[in-house]
């Protein structure tokens, strides 16, 4: 009879050891570059300075354990601007070859075991001074042209190459994190840093 015993609580903790992994260990976050054109937004006012940038990425949250998961909020973490000139992301999910604009902070859920992917648009501000604003020159005719205050300029390789020095000072040290819930509260926020 102790044996029995023995075993059931060997099960039990073995049981309990698999069932109370962290909420890092349960959730995988991965990242990969998009095919989405990046988006540049010149002043308003026939102005033609560049105001910010608009990168897109792609994000993976997957769910590797029994239970359903859920969480409110995607938060990219700009290290170039500061907290008041934070506006977030605009988040997305692809709807066949479009993209759906979704709301960032309501709740959502992950199937145990299940996946759910978003392309998100990062908001970088940029600098007014002139050597940085000297490297949008090739771009004000077409906005010209087309009379309007946002172009599409080519996917985020594009701007790397172009662009390579300015990429890594918008870019250097951000981070994005999934704030999960526990129950109606705030739970755990996983945090990773952005890959490009």
């Amino acid at each position: 009879m102790n044996k029995f015993f023995k075993n059931i609580y060997i099960v039990i903790l073995a049981f309990l050891f698999f069932n109370c992994t962290g909420a890092k260990q349960a959730i995988k976050i991965n990242q990969s570059n998009s095919d989405y054109d990046v988006v540049i937004q010149f002043a308003k006012g026939g102005m033609d300075d560049v105001i910010n940038i608009k990168f897109p990425n792609q994000i993976i949250i997957k769910n590797n354990s029994f239970s359903k998961r859920y969480f409110n909020l995607i938060k990219y973490t700009y290290k170039n601007i500061p907290n008041n000139r934070d506006y977030g992301i605009g988040l997305f999910q692809q709807d066949e070859n479009s993209l759906k604009k979704i709301k960032n902070n309501s709740k959502k859920n992950i199937s145990p075991y299940g996946q759910l992917q978003y392309i998100y648009y990062t908001r970088h501000f940029v600098d007014s001074s002139k050597n940085i604003q000297d490297q949008f020159n090739i771009y004000i005719q077409k906005k010209t042209s087309k009379n309007k205050d946002t172009l599409h300029i080519g996917t985020v390789s594009d701007f790397k190459k172009n662009h390579k020095e300015l990429f890594e000072r918008l870019t250097k040290n951000d981070s994005i994190s999934v704030q999960f819930l526990d129950g109606n509260k705030f739970g755990e926020r996983i945090s990773v840093p952005v890959e490009w």
